[in-house]
Parts: C-alpha cells; structure tokens; sequence
C-alpha cells in the first residue's frame, strides 16, 4: 500500500513557515515537515552573479518521520517539484534548478507534475527506510540560472514538497 502527501504551499518568493502533512497507511502516520531558512528570498543579481550566469537562493529544509503501525520499516521518500509552468515575465521553469543539500545529487531543473502517480527519478530529493518512530532530514538548495535579459523586478512559482510512503 502507498500512502502520498503534498503540499504546495511553498513560495521561493516568501518562504519562512513550518508546515506539515500527514499521510496514513495500516495505522501510521507520517509526517513531512518542511521549513525555510531565515532568507527565503532570492537577493537581486549583482554583476558577478550575471558574469556567472546564476544566483543561489533560499534553501528548503525538510524532516519526514513515521509513527504507529507495524513493525516493519517504511521507505519515505521526498520529491520535489514547481506548482506553475513558468517563473513568470518570459522565464522559462527549466531556469530554476535544485539539488539536495547532502550534495548527492547534481543541480538539476525543477519540473511541475508532483501530482502524477508514482514515485518519478527526477523530482527524488531523498529516500530513507525507517523503522516506526523515526524520522530523517534533509534539504534542498535552490539556484536560478541568469539570462543578461533577465530584468523583471522578481520571478516566483510554487514550490512542492511531496512524501510518498511504502512498505
């Protein structure tokens, strides 16, 4: 049985809150947290970031734990995805890339699509096995890849969190 959760409540323009969701499966209940760092919002490009051709954003942090049912361990995975097509002003969604903060991955451009079924390669930031009671945390670093034509006063689009448990 899987259980999936989503949230998309997450702004890389205005990202500060703690929330949380919960996914239940043969009596469980697990919880994907995920906050933001004190600054979550992209500065404004300096020459060198231009010259560059990126600027690093806010950093997401997340904690998935598990308690009640059996006990067997579950695989909690965390994906990661964008809530529009776009960041708005002409900006194409592949501009935006993340990786995880474990360095596990390579920076990689952000998709929408976190309500297709199944768990997809591509949006994976982590996944851990763990026994009931237990959680894991990790993070995902944002990076916006620069145009010399980028001249909107922001670009934004929501950002999904999605927790997918199986036995």
């Amino acid at each position: 049985m899987t259980a999936r959760a989503a949230m998309a409540a997450l702004l890389f323009g205005g990202l500060s809150a703690s929330l949380a969701v919960r996914a239940s499966a043969q009596g469980e209940v697990s919880t994907l947290t995920v906050t933001g760092g004190s600054t979550a919002t992209f500065a404004n490009p300096t020459l060198a970031d231009y010259v560059a051709g990126f600027i690093d954003g806010p950093t997401i942090n997340f904690t998935a734990s598990t308690v009640g049912g059996g006990a067997q361990a579950r695989t909690l995975t965390v994906e990661i995805c964008a809530a529009s097509a776009t960041l708005g002003s002409g900006k194409a969604l592949s501009k935006l890339m993340w990786q995880p903060t474990d360095n596990s991955l390579p920076y990689q451009s952000i998709t929408t699509g976190c309500s297709a079924a199944g768990i997809v390669s591509t949006r994976v930031v982590g996944a851990q096995a763990i026994a009931r009671g237990s959680s894991w945390s990790g993070g995902v670093r944002l990076r916006m890849i620069l145009d010399w034509t980028d001249t909107a006063a922001s670009y934004g689009t929501g950002i999904i969190m999605a927790l997918t448990v199986t036995p």
